[in-house]
């Protein structure tokens, strides 16, 4: 039945170690997804803490901005002008000054918008009025087209003096100096100022203006004018001879009415801050379904995690409980040698001498002959001849099945049954049946089994 203990030992051991390795590959995971949980949670939604993520920037109104060219074959003219029309579609409508197509709509001069140096459309104008009342005109290209975009525009009732300005177009003076010109988005003059006054009428004229510091010149006609969150809110229109200080803008408002009358979309800054905050208001939305999803898919990681470390941890706990119970059983049947697995019990059986016909049942210990009180198992009076204080001694190997017999160093010696004097503190192995004496064959003993 040995081999069966070993192979049971074994199998829980195997068990025991298989068990805690898998435990621990749960607990990692397990671990890892409650940091990361708690760093799910920790993740907070990032709005512009400026409040002007809906700000656009001047390369953002730079792709609003076009060159017009007029030319006759023999005189060329040119200003600028800006897309209009809805958001994030393709733009078909551009707006400049009345004066910029003058010469197209009272003379024979040919119309040109320019996106580039080589990419260009014939426009057709549908809206033009040039007099003492307005100054601007609206053109209308074939086909939409996605190379400029519409300009965002701010009711102009609402801005006030001080409020800085840029202005984006093809300033004459710029261009005739500058030799890479070639009437692309790279080619435009961007300048910056100053609104100093509002609602004002130049000298002859009954339309709005805002007067500015922002430099314009010849060539600037048409072009757009921001605020500094990127909103249309003026269109140049002239500037003072005398300097370069005192220049003039559409306001915004002259423009919208324009194309409301005419049937044009636009778009205009209040409904665009609205869509912002909607979208703002769904992105935080969005990021929070996100994190609730993320948050659930770590909480399932944990729950499955944590439940395979417990299901491991108590198949572990198990098998070293199990492990531990076979080892002292095992144990226990090594230490434990007067129980015997056939039912039989060792005994000593004095043969011959002063306690011939005793029976002395070994019961798991050694046992000691000789004359000291205090030491021995079998005690011989003090002055029995030949026996030694602590003569010899013997107990039952279960496991062999057999006797060891040892001399404690007597001082007349202990014998086989063939003669042989054992030699001091070497064990002798006796099988069940075989007899030794003390000193001589006056006191003899038999060691067996039944």
């Amino acid at each position: 039945m040995k081999w069966v203990k070993r192979v049971v030992m074994i199998v829980l051991a195997l068990g025991l170690l298989a068990s805690s390795i898998l435990a621990v590959m749960a607990f990692v995971p397990w671990r890892k997804a409650e940091k990361r949980l708690t760093e799910v949670k920790m993740e907070k939604y990032t709005a512009p803490t400026d409040d002007t993520g809906y700000a656009l920037t001047t390369k953002d109104n730079q792709e609003s901005v076009v060159f017009i060219a007029l030319s006759d074959g023999k005189q060329l003219a040119y200003g600028s002008g800006y897309a209009v029309g809805a958001l994030d579609e393709d733009v078909q409508y551009f707006v400049t000054n009345g004066h910029v197509v003058q010469l197209h709509q009272e003379g024979n001069f040919d119309l040109r918008i320019y996106f580039d140096a080589e990419t260009y459309e014939v426009p057709e104008v549908v809206f033009y009025q040039y007099d003492s009342d307005l100054d601007m005109s609206i053109l209308k290209i074939d086909n939409p087209t996605d190379l400029r975009k519409p300009v965002i525009i701010r009711d102009s009732s609402e801005v006030e003096p001080g409020e800085r300005c840029t202005a984006i177009g093809y300033p004459d003076k710029a261009n005739k100096m500058d030799s890479t010109f070639s009437s692309d988005i790279a080619s435009q003059t961007v300048t910056s100022g100053v609104i100093s006054k509002t609602d004002v009428m130049p000298m002859g004229q009954t339309f709005k203006t805002f007067q500015h510091d922002a430099f314009i010149t010849h060539g600037n006609s048409g072009g757009p004018l921001f605020d500094p969150n990127g909103f249309f809110i003026g269109m140049n229109t002239e500037g003072r001879t005398d300097t370069e200080s005192v220049n003039f803008s559409i306001v915004s408002n002259e423009v919208t009415k324009i194309l409301k009358k005419n049937d044009i979309e636009y778009i205009d800054s209040e409904d665009y801050l609205d869509d912002y905050e909607s979208e703002q208001e769904s992105n935080h939305k969005s990021f929070l379904k996100k994190i609730d999803s993320k948050v659930k898919e770590q909480e399932e990681i944990i729950s499955s995690e944590k439940k395979k470390f417990i299901i491991f941890a108590s198949i572990a706990a198990a098998c070293g409980v199990a492990l531990l119970i076979v080892a002292i059983v095992a144990n226990k049947k090594v230490v434990m040698v007067g129980e015997q697995d056939d039912g039989k019990k060792a005994y000593l059986l004095c043969t011959r001498g002063l306690y011939a016909g005793q029976r002395y049942e070994i019961t798991g210990k050694t046992m000691t002959i000789g004359r000291d009180q205090n030491s021995c198992t079998i005690i011989f009076p003090e002055n029995t001849p030949g026996i030694s204080s602590n003569h010899c001694s013997i107990f039952y190997d279960a496991r062999t099945k057999s006797f060891i017999l040892t001399d404690n160093g007597s001082t007349y010696g202990t014998y086989l049954a063939d003669g042989r004097k054992l030699t001091k503190g070497v064990q002798e192995k006796l099988m069940p049946g075989a007899t030794f004496s003390l000193a001589d064959k006056v006191n003899e003993f038999m060691v067996n089994r039944e």
